[in-house]
């Protein structure tokens, strides 16, 4: 049975103790609806473009936004393959977030498949890799040093399912801690032929959505780790070594996992902060029912919904469809693009 190995350092503590803090300021704010629609929009831009980033794609921040709304780019097809993949795969994130249920293998194989749709061949998608993996670095002299060598692939189903039981069974330690211990864990078994990186990162994301800390899904931690790749890799490789072991201490890793974390909190604290609180031009503030709700959920995922997506989400006719639209514009949360068939609705600028 998975048993991580960890110490609880002053630094970890004091780490965890802000985090908390800042938690509580975050979710006591009064944000309006808009504001906190193109937060999460923002948030969600900057996940699937850092995440990806980290992996070497070269679309810039504002492609990506553009990619993520159905725009056109100038860039080649995987780039944006990439892109549109890590954004259904955080859309099916949320919504295992919100199930009550543990996360089981069959979660983790699906979501592989969506984040590598396309990118990798069918039978290496949302399957367990088939033999074993060398992680080596390019010395740029024509030689190569190991970094890092997984397990055996016959090895990986059985490593998956004790650190998914571990996940499920472990009711003392903090969420933060259980984030990062699956972090470093995950991405060293090393389970997929490809795409290992992107996954760890939003399991890791799912697991802190699952146990309450979102911090109302404003917060993006692979800003921090694309802000230094070098730190990120090497915060990583303090806790794994060059081979895989599961009795690795995961203190090191730990350690730079909960500075980041709370470098991230703070900026989401400063953020809400810069917009004010509850504040509209007419010093009120907005409402929303909870069909709303959805449509405005909806719209930060997708950055542009059409009176089909509101029948389908709320399974209502047309017409009750539009008149939800039309509330939402009355109260300056959307604004209308296009014309007759080709009619979307856009968050309000």
């Amino acid at each position: 049975m998975f048993k991580p190995k960890l110490t609880i350092t002053p630094s970890i503590l004091d780490g965890i103790s802000l985090i908390s803090e800042i938690k509580a300021i975050v979710e006591r704010s009064k944000v309006l609806p808009l504001n906190e629609a193109q937060l999460r929009r923002q948030a969600l831009v900057r996940m699937a473009h850092t995440s990806t980033s980290i992996e070497g794609n070269p679309l810039a921040e504002y492609q990506v936004d553009k990619v993520l709304a159905g725009m056109s780019v100038n860039a080649d097809q995987k780039s944006i393959i990439e892109v549109k993949n890590y954004q259904q795969a955080l859309k099916e994130a949320e919504q295992l977030a919100k199930e009550k249920s543990v996360l089981t293998i069959e979660n983790v194989l699906k979501l592989h498949s969506l984040v590598m749709k396309g990118l990798l061949e069918a039978k290496k998608t949302g399957h367990f890799r088939p033999g074993s993996v060398f992680i080596v670095d390019d010395l740029g002299d024509g030689r190569e040093k190991l970094r890092f060598e997984g397990p055996e692939a016959k090895k990986v189903p059985f490593l998956v399912n004790e650190l998914l039981n571990w996940l499920a069974s472990e009711k003392t330690l903090h969420p933060i801690l259980k984030a990062g211990i699956f972090h470093s864990h995950f991405v060293n078994i090393h389970p997929f032929s490809d795409g290992n990186g992107r996954m760890t990162r939003l399991l890791a994301t799912l697991i802190l959505y699952k146990e309450g800390w979102d911090f109302r899904k404003i917060l993006v931690l692979e800003d921090y780790y694309n802000r230094d790749r070098l730190a990120y890799y090497n915060g990583l490789a303090s806790s794994s070594g060059t081979k895989f072991s599961d009795s690795v201490d995961f203190t090191p890793w730990l350690e730079y996992f909960v500075e980041g974390f709370l470098y991230e909190a703070k900026n989401v604290a400063d953020k809400i902060e810069s917009i004010g609180f509850a504040k509209t031009e007419s010093d009120t503030q907005v409402f929303l029912d909870r069909d709303e709700v959805k449509i405005m959920d909806f719209l930060t995922s997708t950055g542009r919904i059409t009176s089909q997506d509101v029948e389908d989400l709320l399974k209502v006719a047309k017409r009750t469809a539009q008149l939800k639209l039309k509330k939402l514009i009355e109260k300056k949360l959307i604004s209308i693009a296009g014309s007759g068939p080709a009619t979307y609705y856009l968050l309000k600028n």
